[in-house]
């Protein structure tokens, strides 16, 4: 039993792919053709399908936005979105197709929400980049389109969404307006009611006790605070008069070193001397701390009675150290030049001045003191007062504070409707933002689907390539010897000649009858079949 074995196939040359194109040009030129035929049949028994376009803009507010404000806050995207929604609603739809006959053939087939949906998905509502005006400014706009295998029907169709959307945009900013405007007028109504209550609870309250308002209780812890105030400034005035009244008595404690020491007094004077300037100098730091203990205490304060009582003490203690100074006189003078005698009337007319100065300034605290104690007695008087104001501050303060909210609100209120009023009047007179017809919808001349221009190059180009497939099929399948390099590769034999195949020329010729016959008769078929699709659509536009 011989077993099988497979011997590779020699590499196709050039003359080879010749020969399997001679072998199997039918197979390849029967799907050739009948791709063509079939996609001529597709492409004109599809039905032409119209897209009417028509352009929009947005026309912005006609009158400054710093002038009257719109009522409307919803975004254009949102709003154009909404009305898109609107339009495009089921019973906007039905309502279309039924005033237009549209989709007869599907109506029949198909329930009216496969048909509504289908409608929906032939309306396009795109975004543009716009118009530029003559000035250069660009305007926002959008572009709506209907897809229909009727251009006239399509061109109506569009014009009638166009139509829909100038009215829902006018319908819905009239409405908006309309109803913020209302809205508004019942807010200022209630708001005006609640002032009304409140006013009515206050001034019961103000009959009720007339003559004893919180209001006095306030213009008495103004006047009050304005005391204190007062006093401070006083205590103050004191501090600075005592601080200046040191220095005056330091310089006056120098000139009289001086003057002693003209006259050649002796060293008991330059003691007694330097005892004076010790007790100014404690006088002025005990006035300084009386003057910041009266800034921060009552005069009725202890610690402020206690430093009053010390600095008395010491303004003795500096008067009695003064009369023992001037009752001992120097026991004897020497003899002065005119020189030394001008020198000493200059230093003695210096001691007069600062002394007047120190007496004027005594007087001027003398009299803070004496304002310090009448501002303290009506200091007194006035807290007596605000002790014995009524109980019912709280109450009486609610109500003012509920009036002015109340008061507040109501007025807010009313310019947010006069707002709105103008407004709505805004948008009565189309001033407001409108949409207009930047294009009107147009008939289509040209049907964009089918692409037949795209559709039959692609049936010729499918049946070549089912062609090659078919004729990769056969070669693969077909292992008998095709040609002499054939028989010399798989043989291993030189060739001496070859015997050509002698068939019966009746057979030959019949053969050949029947498949010229039978190419003609399938050409006719396809050409017929090509030609009544193309005769049918244009008899069906007639």
């Amino acid at each position: 039993m011989l077993e099988r074995f497979s011997v590779p196939r020699r590499p196709f040359d050039f003359e080879d792919y010749i020969d399997v194109i001679r072998r199997n040009v039918r197979w390849l030129m029967a799907p050739a053709f009948l791709g063509i035929v079939l996609s001529t049949v597709v492409a004109y028994v599809m039905e032409d399908t119209y897209v009417s376009r028509a352009l929009i803009r947005i026309v912005p507010q006609q009158i400054p936005e710093n002038l009257v404000q719109t009522a409307v806050n919803q975004q254009l995207a949102d709003r154009i979105n909404t009305m898109a929604e609107t339009i495009e609603s089921r019973n906007s739809l039905q309502s279309i197709i039924t005033t237009f006959g549209l989709y007869k053939k599907e109506l029949k087939g198909e329930p009216i929400d496969d048909v509504i949906a289908l409608m929906q998905r032939n309306i396009k509502i795109l975004p543009t980049e716009g118009v530029t005006t003559a000035n250069g400014r660009n305007i926002p706009a959008f572009q709506v389109s209907y897809s229909y295998n009727d251009r006239y029907l399509a061109q109506k169709v569009c014009a009638e969404l166009v139509g829909r959307f100038l009215n829902e945009n006018a319908r819905s900013r009239s409405e908006s307006a309309v109803a913020t405007t209302q809205f508004l007028s019942d807010q200022l109504e209630k708001a005006k009611r609640d002032l009304d209550a409140i006013e009515t609870k206050l001034t019961q309250f103000r009959i009720k006790n007339a003559g004893h308002l919180p209001e006095e209780m306030q213009m008495n812890m103004a006047q009050m605070n304005a005391l204190d105030n007062r006093l401070s400034s006083l205590n103050e005035a004191v501090g600075r008069v005592s601080q200046e009244k040191m220095m005056l008595e330091s310089q006056l404690q120098i000139s009289r070193d001086r003057m002693a020491a003209m006259r050649g007094e002796g060293a008991d004077a330059v003691l007694r001397d330097g005892h004076l300037e010790q007790l100014d100098k404690q006088i002025a730091a005990a006035t300084a701390n009386l003057a910041s203990m009266r800034e921060r205490y009552t005069e009725a304060n202890p610690d402020v009675v206690n430093a009053k009582s010390q600095l008395e003490q010491l303004k003795k203690e500096r008067e009695q150290a003064a009369r023992d100074s001037k009752q001992k006189k120097p026991e004897s003078r020497p003899v002065v030049s005119m020189a030394e005698s001008r020198e000493r009337l200059d230093a003695e007319s210096r001691i007069q001045q600062l002394q007047a100065v120190i007496r004027a300034k005594d007087a001027e605290s003398a009299g803070y003191q004496k304002e310090i104690a009448s501002v303290s007695g009506a200091i007194r008087q006035y807290q007596g007062r605000i002790e014995s104001q009524p109980v019912g501050e709280k109450e009486y303060n609610d109500l003012i504070r509920d009036r002015d909210l109340a008061k507040t609100r109501y007025q807010e209120l009313e310019v947010r409707r006069s707002t709105s009023a103008i407004s709505m009047d805004m948008e009565n007179r189309k001033q407001g933002e409108t949409l207009e017809i930047l294009d009107q919808a147009s008939l289509p001349e040209v049907p964009t689907a089918p692409k037949r221009r795209l559709i039959i190059p692609i049936g010729l180009f499918a049946g070549i390539v089912v062609g090659l497939i078919l004729v990769a099929i056969r070669e693969v399948k077909d292992t008998s010897l095709k040609n002499l390099k054939d028989a010399r590769l798989y043989t291993q034999l030189s060739i001496l000649g070859s015997v050509p195949l002698l068939e019966n020329d009746l057979v030959v010729q019949r053969r050949k009858q029947m498949m010229w016959v039978g190419w003609a008769t399938a050409t006719l078929v396809g050409l017929a079949v090509m030609a009544g699709s193309i005769a049918h659509y244009y008899l069906s536009k007639v």
